[in-house]
C-alpha cells in the first residue's frame, strides 16, 4: 500500500519537474507535490526515497531524489542495500552517470542509517558500501562512504584524479609529505571530501580543523599541494566531430577541481600569512582564460576560493596580497569575490572598507623614517622608502654607501641577501597598492583628525613616505584653513616655501585642485618642479574638467568624448581598474543597443554612467568582444532615485574625477594613440579619424604635458634645439626639424609634415630626467624622442633612417 502511494507521489513530482525550466531549480522545493513528499510521514517519505533511487534515468529523477533524500530517515540493512545495489556495475553504461549522482544524492542517508545498525549486519553491508565507494565518480561521496568502513592500510592517492597534470603532482605531494602515515591519509581524506559545488558544511571544517591540529608541519604540506596546480601544465581533449578531430585544453578534471577547493580552504583555516603569495598567484593562473576565442578561466571556482582563503588568513599581508590581486585583474566575478572578501574582513572588525585598508597598511618592520638596517657579515644592507618605490643599498663597516655588495659579503651572507631581497619585493607591493589607494581618496573627499591622521598616514613608515609628498588642508572648526605639505606631525610648507604651524584641532583632507584657484595651483606646480618632488600620483598636476557651454546647453549629458574609436578590450581592463563596472558589447548579443560603464560615487550618491557603440563590421577574433567601439554620452544619474542628473548639479569633484577617468579610457585606447595604425593596410575610413585625434587640439593631459614640458625643457642639454608651437615640441635636429605632438607624441617633419613612425624610442638621458610624476607614458616618451632626434645623425635604426632619409 505505501509501495502504491509512494509510487504515485514520485510520478506526479517527477512530472511537475519536467514541465519547468532546468534554470529553475531553486524554488523547486515549493512546488506542492515536492512539498507532499516532505511533509509526508517518515515511512512514506523513506519509501518515496527507495522507489526514486529504483528509477533513476534522467535528470529529474536525480533533481526529486536530492530534493527528498535531505531529510534524514532511518534504513535498515535491507534498504540500505536497495539503494546501493542499482548502483553497482554500470559504469560502462551511457546512463552511469544518473546513477553516480544518485548515490551522491543518498549517501548522507545512508551515512547516517548506517551508523545506527547492529555490528553484523554492518559487516554484511561492508563489502557492498567499498564496492560503491571504488566506483563512485564524485570524489566526496566515495570519501564519505569509505570512512563507513574503517579505514585504509593505504595511503588512498587513488582518491586523487589522474585525469590532468594536477593529479600526478598533488598525489606526489602527499606520497612525499614528512608525516605520519596515518594523518597524511585522513588529510587525504578529509581534502577529497570537500564538496564538488558550494561550499563546506560546518563538519567539514571541524574535520579539516581536527586534520590540521594532528599535522607537525600543515604549512609546509599545504605549501606543497599548492605547488602541484601552480606547477601543473594544461592538458587537452580530443573529440571528433564532422570527422574532424580537435583538441580542447583543460586545466583540471572537476574532481581535482573540488580537491584543489578543498586545499585552498585548508590553508585560510591555517591562518598562516606565508601561503599568502602562493594562493595569489594560484588565483591569478586559475582566472586566465585557455582555449582561444572562446575559452574559458582555468577555474573560476579555484581562483575565487583562493581569494576567500587569502581573507580567511585574516593577516595584515592578506589586505596587501588581495589589492595586489585586484590590482592584476579584471576578470569581473574575480573582482567582486575579492572585494567582497575585504569588505567581510573589515565587517569583521567593526569599521567600513576604507577604514581597514588604512589600518592594515604594513610596515614591513620598517623604522619610522621608512628605513631598515640589516647586519650583514660586513656592513649592513639598508632598504629605503621614498615617495614612489623602495630601494636596496649596502652600507659598509664605516658607515657610508656603495654602489654594490662586496663578493665576500655577497658569498658570506648570501641567504639573508635573498630573504632581503623578497621582503623588498613585499614593500614595493605594499607601495604600490597605497599609491592606488590614495589616489582613490582625491575623489572621495574625506576628512580625518589631526590625530588619526598622524597615526594611520604621517607616522606609517610606508604611508608616511608618500604622506610627506603630497599636498593636504588642515582646517580648523573656526574656519581657518592651512594648505601644505606635512613636514612632521605640527608643521606644514607652504607653496611659497613657508614653514606654518598645523592647528592642534585641525580636520586633514587631501587637496585637490578643483577646490582651488588658478593661481594656486600655479603656485604648487612651480613648488614642485622646483623642489622636484615626485608625487606618487597626479595631484597638483592633476587634469580638470569643469563644465563647458557646450554641456551648459544639453543639460542632462556631455558629448565632449563622444566619436573616438578606442580599442574595447583594453578600456575594459582600464575602466575595471579605475573601479568603473562595464557592460560589454559582444557578436552574440547583437540585441543591445550600446555598452555602457558606470561607476559610483558613495559620498555623492551619484553614479556615473559612460556609453558606447561597437563597430559591428569589424569582427572579434580572440574574444566574443567586438574590437572596437565608438564612444558616446557621459550622464550622471542619483543612485536613490534612478534619475538623471543635469551636470550644472553634479558636485564638481564628482564631475572632474568622472570625466578625466573617460579622458583616460579614450585616451590610452584610442586608435589615435597607435603609431602603427596607418600601417594595418585596413580599416582605412578611420584615417582621418586618427589624424584628427593624433595632431589634434590637445586635452586636459595634453595641457598638462605642456605645461610640464615649458619648465622642464629650459634645463635640458637639449635645450637650444628646441621650442613649444601651438600642440607641438618643435625639435631641430641635423637632418630635419621635427614636430612632436603633445597629445599623442605622434611627430611630423619638415618641411613637407611627413609623418615620422617610431613606436618606442628609448634614450638613457630621457629615462634619468626629473619628472614630477611617473603615471604618464606619453609625457616620457616625447621627452625620449626629443632626445633622439636632437641627435638624429647618430639615429642607427633603419626603420627610422629610412624615414628620415625618404624625401
Amino acid at each position: 500500500m505505501a509501495g502504491d502511494e509512494a509510487a504515485t507521489l514520485v510520478a506526479a513530482a517527477l512530472e511537475a519537474l519536467r514541465g519547468r525550466s532546468w534554470t529553475a531549480d531553486g524554488d523547486a522545493r515549493a512546488m506542492p507535490q515536492i512539498q507532499a513528499i516532505q511533509q509526508a510521514p517518515e515511512a512514506l517519505r523513506r519509501e518515496c526515497i527507495l522507489t526514486a533511487s529504483d528509477r533513476v534515468d534522467s535528470y529529474h529523477c536525480v533533481q526529486l531524489l536530492l530534493m527528498i533524500a535531505r531529510k534524514r530517515v532511518q534504513l535498515s540493512e535491507e534498504q540500505i542495500e536497495r539503494l546501493l545495489t542499482p548502483r553497482l556495475g554500470h559504469v560502462q553504461q551511457p546512463g552511469f552517470w544518473w546513477s553516480s549522482e544518485a548515490l551522491r544524492a543518498v549517501s548522507r542517508q545512508i551515512e547516517h542509517a548506517y551508523a545506527a545498525l547492529p555490528g553484523g549486519e554492518q559487516e554484511r553491508l561492508k563489502p557492498l558500501i567499498v564496492r560503491a565507494a571504488d566506483q563512485a565518480q564524485d570524489a566526496a561521496t566515495a570519501t564519505r562512504l569509505r570512512k563507513l568502513v574503517g579505514p585504509e592500510d593505504k595511503l588512498r592517492v587513488d582518491l586523487i584524479d589522474g585525469g590532468d597534470d594536477v593529479g600526478p603532482r598533488l598525489r606526489s605531494a602527499f606520497e612525499a609529505a614528512g608525516e605520519p602515515a596515518d594523518v597524511v591519509a585522513a588529510a587525504v581524506d578529509v581534502l577529497a571530501a570537500f564538496p564538488g559545488s558550494g561550499r563546506p558544511s560546518k563538519k567539514w571544517l571541524t574535520e579539516a580543523e581536527r586534520v590540521a591540529g594532528r599535522l607537525t608541519g600543515p604549512a609546509e604540506l599545504v605549501g606543497a599541494l599548492l605547488d602541484a596546480p601552480l606547477d601543473a601544465s594544461d592538458s587537452e581533449t580530443a573529440y571528433t566531430h564532422n570527422a574532424s578531430t580537435y583538441t580542447v585544453p583543460h586545466y583540471a578534471t572537476a574532481a581535482n577541481e573540488a580537491f584543489l577547493c578543498g586545499v585552498v580552504a585548508f590553508a585560510g583555516l591555517l591562518r598562516d600569512p606565508a601561503l599568502l603569495p602562493r594562493l595569489r598567484r594560484l588565483a591569478l593562473k586559475t582566472v586566465t582564460v585557455i582555449g582561444g576565442q572562446f575559452g574559458k578561466p582555468r577555474s573560476l571556482r579555484l581562483a575565487n576560493a583562493s581569494a576567500q582563503a587569502m581573507a580567511d588568513i585574516g593577516a595584515p599581508a592578506s589586505i596587501t596580497e588581495l589589492l595586489a590581486l585586484e590590482r592584476s585583474v579584471r576578470h569581473g566575478t574575480l573582482l567582486k569575490q575579492i572585494r567582497k572578501a575585504v569588505d567581510a574582513l573589515a565587517s569583521a572588525q567593526g569599521m567600513t572598507r576604507d577604514q581597514l585598508l588604512e589600518r592594515a597598511v604594513e610596515t614591513h618592520d620598517l623604522d619610522s623614517d621608512g628605513t631598515r638596517r640589516t647586519e650583514l657579515s660586513r656592513g649592513f644592507a639598508e632598504v629605503v622608502v621614498d615617495g614612489s618605490t623602495a630601494s636596496l643599498m649596502y652600507v659598509d663597516e664605516n658607515d657610508k654607501p656603495r654602489k654594490s655588495v662586496p663578493p665576500d659579503v655577497k658569498l658570506a651572507s648570501g641567504d639573508k641577501l635573498a630573504a632581503i631581497r623578497d621582503q623588498l619585493k613585499a614593500i614595493r607591493k605594499t607601495i604600490a597598492g597605497e599609491r592606488v589607494r590614495l589616489d582613490g581618496l582625491m575623489a572621495a573627499d574625506r576628512s580625518w583628525p589631526l590625530d588619526d591622521w598622524r597615526s594611520w598616514y604621517l607616522d606609517h613608515p610606508v604611508t608616511g613616505r608618500l604622506t610627506r609628498t603630497l599636498v593636504w588642508v588642515f582646517s580648523t572648526p573656526q574656519g581657518e584653513s592651512i594648505v601644505g605639505v606635512p613636514l612632521d606631525g605640527a608643521t606644514a610648507v607652504t607653496s611659497s616655501g613657508q614653514q606654518v604651524e598645523i592647528p592642534r584641532q585641525a580636520e586633514v583632507r587631501l587637496w585637490h585642485p578643483i577646490h582651488a584657484s588658478a593661481d594656486d595651483v600655479r603656485a604648487w606646480r612651480r613648488r614642485l618642479l622646483d623642489q622636484q618632488v615626485v608625487q606618487p600620483f597626479k595631484q597638483a598636476f592633476r587634469e580638470l574638467y569643469v563644465l563647458t557651454p557646450a554641456e551648459e546647453r544639453t543639460r542632462v549629458y556631455s558629448n565632449r568624448f563622444a566619436g573616438h574609436v578606442f580599442g574595447q578590450v583594453q578600456a575594459r581592463a582600464l575602466m575595471k581598474g579605475r573601479g568603473w563596472s562595464p557592460v560589454a558589447v559582444a557578436w552574440w548579443d547583437d540585441g543591445i543597443d550600446n555598452g555602457v560603464a558606470r561607476r559610483t560615487f558613495d559620498a555623492a550618491g551619484i553614479r556615473a554612467e559612460f556609453y558606447f557603440d561597437p563597430i559591428h563590421d569589424l569582427q572579434p577574433d580572440a574574444t566574443d568582444l567586438y574590437p572596437y567601439c565608438t564612444s558616446d554620452q557621459v550622464r550622471f544619474v542619483d543612485v536613490r532615485s534612478d534619475e538623471s542628473v543635469e551636470l550644472a548639479q553634479v558636485p564638481p569633484l564628482v564631475l572632474t574625477e568622472a570625466l578625466r577617468d573617460v579622458d583616460l579610457f579614450v585616451g590610452v585606447t584610442s586608435i589615435g594613440a597607435d603609431p602603427e595604425w596607418l600601417d594595418r593596410g585596413t580599416e582605412r575610413r578611420f584615417d582621418t579619424y586618427w589624424h584628427t585625434y593624433g595632431f589634434g587640439e590637445l586635452s586636459a593631459a595634453g595641457e598638462i604635458r605642456r605645461e610640464v614640458l615649458e619648465q622642464l625643457v629650459p634645463r635640458l642639454a637639449i635645450a637650444d634645439r628646441c621650442w613649444f608651437e601651438d600642440r607641438y615640441l618643435i625639435v631641430r635636429g641635423d637632418l630635419r626639424t621635427y614636430r612632436i605632438h603633445l597629445g599623442s607624441g605622434n611627430i611630423l617633419m619638415a618641411p613637407n609634415d611627413q609623418y615620422l613612425c617610431i613606436v618606442a624610442a628609448r634614450d638613457g638621458q630621457a629615462q634619468k630626467l626629473f619628472l614630477p610624476f611617473d603615471d604618464d607614458p606619453v609625457l616620457s616618451l616625447v621627452l625620449s624622442k626629443a632626445f633622439l632626434l636632437a641627435n638624429d645623425t647618430a639615429i642607427t635604426d633603419p626603420t627610422i633612417t629610412a624615414q628620415i632619409n625618404r624625401r
